[in-house]
């Protein structure tokens, strides 16, 4: 989550900028005295989930849960959003087992601490039933730290936060804060790394990210919307873009990235960058000069460096840090990584990735020298957007990548645990979860599109996103790998409680509308195209302005087709909001005897219910 005790950027800018420059100083002037920890390396993670309701919606109770609950567990910026922070453990054959258990443990504490409220978490990368008022502003965590980083994020961007995703559906939308980023949760690995040879260990992490990413892909959807197998690298890097469209000419870069290109100096170069390249958002009182303890013999904690990298996310970040008994080390922690699909899966990702770390082979030690940056670019996009259907460049050829897995870096990463001390057994336990995965295309992203897209077929993408998430819970208490996870059964008959279900999970989205100023011809051809009954009119602004039925149709038999529309639909409309239960609509829909319920927000159209829809959900009965 970073530091709490921040300031807006405007204030005390000047002290904070020489202590933040004094920082680099002592980060450099300490890696060239290799006053660095020795004969230690330790992992360590974070786990990010989501708290949800007995309905599977998001529940910002979660924020009221934190003082009932150990100190490993923290705040995160929406409310339905918690964040365990887990023990570094000494990188040897029991650390991943400490770890598994300390997670665990932690996530049945939660459980018994949420089930008097009625929640429960779900680790998953984006929670497949969030939707677009979920991320308001009221839903941020009230915090000074995220209200100053919202702030400074947005006066930057000098406007709204713009998405833009294309995948096997498109998602347009803006929101004027930085709420999107809490429809992410993931998984950040920690591996403390030598400081003289980080540049290598570094490179080569970018270099294995894409196959990593593509094994481990779990975050397809998003509004009811089939994106990017990993669509959480798109909504990442795109919800605190503080860059403006206006003026792209310039090569400015985002704060959220992958990198530029290969590291060929000290790591300190990776944080002058993120100096020179992103302005301040916020600022601390800094009491130590870190250049002074040096000299005294101490070890500083540079502050002001780590407050400023914990706003720069790139998807491989360096981090500093300071352990309890005051020696300094250097990490790498992995952003890219997506939480879930169960435990189990989650420690095989994290052995598979410590594995090739620390399989490192001889030959991948001057990546800068042999490959181009961009292919190690490239290839993280196509392994975000495809997963385990992607092909990467590699090695000079084009290959799938999971031919690159299976044949390739499954056996370094075995290598890589057995030089950590464990034993094949061991190793196999979990990488033979990634291995199964990989071979059966059957990561949580592949499970999550094809019981999506059968649901959505049959119920609608309001009962898909549901049904899904259900199953995603039952899943992981269950303890079963998502490549042995059994399919939905789609024929089976979907009960849903009328007085409790809202109209938000179950109403259609995908809607055909009309302009007020287009004429009654145009609404005839479509209605008789696409086989519907009623057909929502806006303005120039998207406004809804009335409907156009069936028997407006009927009863304008003798208007010529090139009048507009505006002129026979009906203006008077009886509305939902999301939030309406389906008890309600119904009621409504019988009382003012209608075959249709729109359901708008701020006056727009954003889902539409029909009689039809609910003979589907209830049959005759409803």
């Amino acid at each position: 989550m970073g530091d709490l005790a921040v300031k807006p950027a405007t204030e005390n800018r000047a002290a904070y900028l020489q202590s933040l420059i004094r920082d680099v100083q002592a980060l450099e002037r300490m890696i060239k005295e290799d006053r660095f920890e020795k004969g230690h390396q330790r992992i360590g993670a974070e786990q990010e989930l989501c708290m949800v309701d007995a309905a599977r919606q998001p529940s910002s109770l979660a924020f009221s849960l934190l003082p009932d609950l150990p100190k490993d567990f923290t705040f995160e910026i929406g409310q339905f959003n918690l964040e365990a922070n887990l023990s570094p453990y000494e990188l040897n054959n029991s650390a991943l087992k400490k770890t598994e258990d300390q997670l665990r443990a932690l996530l049945k504490k939660l459980k018994e601490v949420g089930a008097p409220q009625g929640i429960q978490p779900i680790i998953t990368g984006i929670l497949p039933t969030i939707r677009r008022h979920h991320l308001d502003l009221e839903h941020m965590t009230p915090l000074e730290r995220f209200d100053v980083l919202n702030r400074g994020l947005t006066e930057l961007r000098g406007g709204a936060f713009e998405i833009n995703i294309h995948g096997a559906d498109e998602l347009t939308t803006s929101l004027p804060s930085v709420m999107y980023e809490a429809a992410n949760t993931s998984w950040q690995l920690h591996l403390q790394l030598d400081p003289r040879s980080f540049s290598e260990a570094y490179n080569w992490a970018q270099y294995i990210a894409a196959p990593v990413l593509a094994a481990t892909a779990n975050s397809p959807l998003l509004f009811g919307r089939e994106l990017w197998h990993e669509t959480r690298i798109a909504v990442f890097q795109q919800s605190i873009d503080t860059r403006r469209s206006a003026n792209q000419i310039r090569d400015r870069h985002n704060r959220v990235n992958f990198g530029r290109g290969w590291l060929e100096e000290s790591p300190v170069q990776l944080f002058k960058d993120n100096i020179t390249r992103f302005p301040l958002i916020l600022t601390g009182d800094i009491q130590e000069d870190a250049l002074q303890m040096l000299d005294e013999g101490r070890t500083p904690n540079l502050r002001a460096l780590r407050l400023h990298n914990g706003t720069i996310y790139s998807w491989n970040r360096p981090c500093y840090g300071v352990g309890d008994d005051e020696q300094a080390h250097l990490r790498l922690e992995n952003r890219y990584i997506p939480a879930g699909p169960t435990i189990k899966d989650q420690m095989a990702n994290f052995a598979f990735w410590v594995g090739l770390m620390k399989g490192l082979p001889p030959r991948y030690l001057n990546l800068h020298e042999t490959v181009s940056f961009q292919h190690a670019k490239s290839n993280f996009y196509r392994a975000a957007r495809s997963s385990l259907y992607a092909s990467l460049g590699w090695n000079g050829k084009h290959r799938p990548v999971r031919r690159i897995i299976l044949e390739e870096l499954l056996p370094l990463a075995a290598e890589g645990l057995q030089r950590c001390g464990f034993t094949s057994g061991q190793s196999a336990s979990y990488l033979s979860i990634i291995e199964r995965r990989v071979a059966g295309h059957a990561n949580g992203a592949c499970w999550t599109i094809r019981n999506f897209r059968n649901l959505r077929e049959r119920y609608g993408a309001g009962v898909a996103v549901r049904e899904v998430t259900d199953a995603m819970i039952q899943g992981q208490e269950a303890d079963i790998p998502v490549h042995e996870w059994p399919d939905i059964d789609a024929a089976q008959i979907y009960v849903f409680k009328k007085e409790t279900t809202s109209i938000g999970r179950v109403m259609k989205t995908d809607l055909y509308t009309l302009n007020e100023q287009e004429p009654i011809g145009l609404a005839k051809a479509i209605m008789e195209w696409k086989r519907i009954r009623h057909l929502p009119i806006e303005d120039d602004h998207g406004n809804l302005k009335g409907l156009v039925t069936r028997t407006n149709l009927e009863a304008a038999a003798g208007v010529d087709d090139h009048e507009v529309v505006s002129a026979i639909m009906t203006r008077e409309l009886i509305t939902a909001t999301q939030q309406t239960t389906l008890e309600e609509a119904a009621r409504l829909m019988k009382q003012h005897r209608i075959g249709c319920m729109p359901v708008e927000r701020e006056g727009q159209l954003i889902g539409l219910l029909t009689d039809s829809d609910f003979r589907v959900l209830f049959g005759n009965l409803w």
